[in-house]
């Protein structure tokens, strides 16, 4: 379901908040002022007599008028006045004329205690936005503590991925992080970064410990329940390539995602901070300094205070915490304030305004220990543009009828906007645009003063709406436009018309007046004498109305066919006629006149030759004609159209409304033919049979196969009944007679064949064709062929072309590949000159699917060979003693077949520098592998310093590799294809040099 968010300052609604509210804290506003919001329909006579009635008077206008700044009688009581103004219908709104200061400052007792807010600017952030309801942040820990005071009524959608259930026991960790987010600003103890947000807690911990399934269902759940922002205060130092395809799932929905660096002091990567599509973050002092136990690397994107984090705690009450588990949460409630300010706004877009929106530490730019540099809340804040700007529209817009208005707006982030223009009392009057797609664009859009009805609204001021949704969040914007009519009335009446006093006994002529104004409205006949008077200098409101007549004059008699016509005009104050509007109105009592002429009474249908028939109708009609069958149901409408008088044709191909042939039978055709006065004549056809001479088809697959002893079935499908033969062929030679000149009927139909011949016996493995021969009572007739592939002791084997050997290492060889059934198998090695060196293993059963052998580079006298390639040849042997045998290749030089190319470059960190910075590859493969980077610091890979896998996709791939440091370092490649043959390539950076 959509929900709409009220992004602070985008949604203009007035709102009027209980005075009882309002008036709570008497020095947060002036004493002997208010701010009042008229609606308006109010004249000014009328809003300065409301405000005398409370010993009032306006002080000021603001906004042009919009709003009024009132004064007070001294000493009167803000609440009370506030409540009698609201009584009035004429009033919208009432507020107090609030006291700013420099920045929003919460009345929490604890806020003093919350050094990292000020240092973020939070309180200047608050006076733009506190955050949406809206916006849900996901907080992916252990327990959060639902019923703290400070997180009460802000929960949602709680889950426990552990045990897929929504219960879990709170916990300190938990609860912290989600104070630091959204603690409400209720005057009870802290102040949360964005305290309007809410809060979906997902437990992933058993004790101290979480394991990768259970974050990989929090991820899923969070992003199918709509969460905006995933704050992940945990990590691993592992690659986890479940995790990483959880992210992308996560990202691609929309959810921006931000973990913790993690506490080990040291540059070894954590994640999921470290995975693509996550925002790392480390932790910095009160000083400004990164802390000592915090981790950085090329991976950290933003830093944030992390240290003495002073938060909510389970138990319902508050303590210190450090880490990059609490640096983390205040960049999610920064992204939160962000995303409440503009819903619209990608997972992309969102970060890169969290990127720009901070102060640089440490080395200019960005660095490994603050990123980007540390978060700042309100530069944040202040980077996001509103979904949809102030709305610019003429002061006055003077409607004449023909001229518009411009009404330009800006909006950020993607959506659909619709415009449209609303009465003072909030009636859609005019949809301008619906439904537009926007990405972020300048909008220029016009109105022409009128209703979607097309008629020009009256004199007076209208609200012009903007609405942007996304499916999920929705916005409002708006403003008002004062509208001066000045177009003249006018009578809107137009078209020829047909009356048939007996058929529909009175004509309804819709007309439309521009404006208030009297009006006559007569008939006359040919000759112009006025027949009778409908209207007679009647008084008319603007709008749409009707001329309503009988067909009778004005002594009530009945008038002769032929045409008059309805004369219209505005009569002025001075008793004058304008000119009068005419619409010409044809009297016609007489039924058309229609002939018909059928066809032979046989109608052999077979897809070329339509049924047809001859219609003549003697003056203008609506002709409708159908096919019926002998219970009168209607089979097929052929014809609904209007003709001039002639002949027209009928004709019909034997087929219903679903284009389905109709079965044999007998039909007729039915014709209606109704002149423009509603005067119907109706022709019956006589009956015609339909006969079915349509060549019969059949409908089968191709190709079935036979892999398995026993019946097995083949279906085919009959156009039409018939006699039918199956016959099994190999070649022209007969195999097998299945059916013989049965009859059968049309639809679906089966034969069976258990791979045996005319004598029983079971046929080899090979092709053969099935034939079905179909002949119908015309004795038409159609053949099927199709062919049985017998594959009842076929094996199949899946290998590698080449594969990887190196004679040095046990296995010098491993070899992965697959059986399409299971059978005898026999491996053997053979030498270049195709000499068996080594049998492996000699007619083993072995079953279907992926199997492997390892060679240890031996021959069969147990010494180890030395050539630069070998082969490897796999026999299978199947039950009925057929053999099949596939032939690879060892190789310590060559590539694998799929792999096209591969190339290494290094990016150097400037132009006057040897010392990398990124590793380049560029992959072209002919199937889809697997590729894992270890990344050490030396050839020795006496320590590991990272881990990556990567889909590669047929055809390029490029790779961008963000090296941990721009030391020279040692990698190592292994590719896996599907069977799970590994290929293995070594990188020295030195070679680089």
């Amino acid at each position: 379901m959509a929900s709409t968010a009220t992004a602070e300052g985008v949604n203009e609604q007035p709102r009027q908040v209980n005075p009882e509210v309002q008036f709570q804290d008497q020095q947060e506003f002036v004493a002997r002022e208010l701010i009042v919001k008229f609606k308006p329909e109010a004249t000014s006579e009328e809003q300065a007599a409301i405000l005398n009635k409370v010993n009032s008077e306006e002080k000021s206008q603001l906004l042009d008028g919009d709003f009024s700044v009132v004064k007070v009688p001294s000493g009167a009581d803000l609440k009370t006045i506030a409540k009698t103004l609201l009584k009035n219908k004429l009033v919208a709104l009432v507020e107090p004329n609030y006291r700013f200061t420099q920045s929003y400052l919460p009345k929490e007792p604890k806020y003093q205690q919350q050094w990292y807010l000020n240092k973020i600017q939070a309180p200047k952030a608050w006076d733009k936005t506190k955050g949406s309801s809206a916006i849900t942040v996901a907080v992916i820990d252990d327990g959060v503590q639902q019923d703290h005071p400070e997180l009460k009524g802000k929960i949602v959608s709680p889950y426990n991925a552990v045990t897929g259930t929504t219960k879990y026991s709170p916990h300190l960790h938990a609860t912290h992080v989600a104070g630091i987010i959204a603690a409400s600003f209720n005057r009870k103890g802290i102040a949360g970064i964005a305290p309007n947000v809410k809060i979906m807690p997902i437990n992933v911990f058993t004790g101290d410990e979480a394991t990768t399934d259970s974050v990989v269902r929090a991820l899923q759940y969070a992003v199918d329940h709509h969460a905006d922002i995933i704050n992940m205060s945990l990590g691993a130092p592992g690659y986890n390539y479940a995790i990483d395809s959880a992210v992308k799932y996560a990202r691609s929905k929309g959810a921006v995602l931000i973990a913790a660096a993690g506490n080990e002091g040291s540059y070894q990567p954590e994640y999921p901070a470290a995975s693509e599509g996550v925002l790392g973050v480390s932790a910095t002092t009160q000083g400004d300094k990164i802390a000592s136990w915090s981790n950085r690397g090329s991976y950290i994107d933003l830093a944030a205070p992390g240290d003495r984090i002073y938060s909510t705690i389970t138990g319902g009450s508050y303590g210190y915490e450090s880490g990059t588990s609490m640096a983390t949460p205040v960049v999610s409630g920064v992204a939160a304030l962000v995303r409440s300010r503009n819903p619209f706004l990608s997972s992309g877009q969102v970060e890169t305004i969290l990127k720009k929106s901070t102060v640089d530490l440490g080395t200019k730019g960005r660095d490994s220990l603050y990123g980007y540099g540390r978060i700042d809340a309100n530069k944040a804040v202040s980077n996001t543009a509103l979904p949809v700007s102030t709305i610019s529209v003429p002061k006055i817009f003077t409607a004449k009828g023909t001229n518009k208005a411009a009404i330009s707006f800006t909006t950020a982030g993607t959506g659909k906007i619709s415009l449209s223009v609303k009465s003072s009392k909030g009636t859609t009057l005019r949809k301008v645009v619906t439904d537009k797609s926007t990405s972020g664009s300048k909008f220029t859009l016009y109105w022409d003063g009128k209703t979607d009805s097309k008629k020009v609204v009256s004199s007076g001021t209208y609200k012009v709406e903007v609405k942007m949704t996304n499916g999920r969040k929705t916005v409002y914007k708006s403003t008002t436009i004062k509208v001066n009519n000045q177009t003249k009335a006018d009578i809107i009446v137009s078209g020829i018309y047909a009356f048939s006093p007996k058929v529909s006994g009175k004509i309804n002529i819709p007309y439309e007046l521009t404006q208030q104004a009297k009006i006559m409205a007569v008939i006359k006949d040919q000759a112009g004498k006025t027949v009778k008077t409908i209207l007679n200098k009647k008084s008319v409101s603007a709008g749409k109305h009707s001329v309503i007549w009988d067909g009778k004059n004005s002594t009530g008699l009945p008038v002769k066919d032929g045409t008059y016509s309805l004369e219209m005009l505005i009569i002025d104050s001075h008793n004058k006629a304008g000119t009068a509007k005419k619409v010409q109105i044809k009297v016609d009592t007489i039924r058309p006149v229609a002939g018909f002429a059928l066809s032979p009474p046989v109608f052999k249908m077979d897809n070329q030759t339509n049924y047809t028939a001859q219609l003549e109708v003697k003056e203008t009609a609506t002709v409708i004609a159908y096919v019926k069958n002998d219970k009168g149901t209607i089979i097929r409408k052929l014809i609904n159209q209007q003709f001039k008088p002639g002949k027209i044709a009928v004709s019909w191909n034997g087929k219903n409304d679903q284009n389905t042939p109709v079965p044999e039978g007998n039909y007729y055709y039915d014709v209606q033919a109704k002149d423009p006065a509603g005067n119907t004549t109706t022709i019956t056809g006589a009956y015609f049979s339909v006969e079915d001479w349509r060549t019969p088809e059949i409908q089968a697959s191709k190709d079935v196969y036979l892999k398995a002893t026993g019946m097995m079935n083949i279906d085919y499908l009959l156009s039409k009944s018939g006699t039918v033969t199956v016959g099994i062929y190999q070649g022209a030679n007969l195999m097998k007679n299945i059916k013989t000149e049965e009859a059968e009927a049309a639809g679906k139909q089966t034969f069976q064949w258990d791979g045996t011949d005319l004598e029983g016996k079971q046929v080899p493995d090979g092709d053969y064709q099935f034939k079905i021969q179909v002949i119908d009572k015309y004795n038409l007739s159609q053949t099927f062929t199709g062919t049985v592939h017998v594959e009842l002791t076929k094996i199949d084997i899946l290998y590698p072309s080449i594969v990887a050997l190196d004679l040095g290492e046990t296995p010098a060889a491993e070899v992965y590949y697959q059986l399409s059934r299971g059978g005898k198998v026999t491996i053997e090695i053979l030498n270049q000159r195709n000499e068996k060196v080594k049998t492996i293993q000699k007619d083993v059963p072995i079953n279907d699917g992926t199997q492997s052998f390892r060679w240890d580079g031996k021959n069969e006298d147990g010494y180890y060979e030395g050539d630069e390639f070998y082969y490897f040849v796999i026999t299978a042997e199947s039950s009925g003693g057929q053999k099949f045998s596939v032939k690879g290749k060892m190789s310590s030089t060559e590539n694998p077949s799929w792999l096209k190319s591969h190339e290494v470059s290094f990016n150097d960190v400037s132009d006057y520098s040897f010392y990398h910075d990124k590793m380049n590859l560029k992959i072209q493969t002919s199937q889809q592998v697997t590729l894992t980077l270890y990344v050490y610091d030396d050839t020795y890979g006496t320590a590991r310093l990272d881990l990556k896998s990567y889909t590669l996709k047929p055809g390029e791939n490029t790779i961008t590799y963000q090296k941990p440091s721009t030391d020279y370092l040692y990698y190592q490649l292994k590719y896996q294809d599907a069977l799970g043959n590994q290929y293995w390539y070594d990188i020295d950076e030195w070679e680089y040099f």
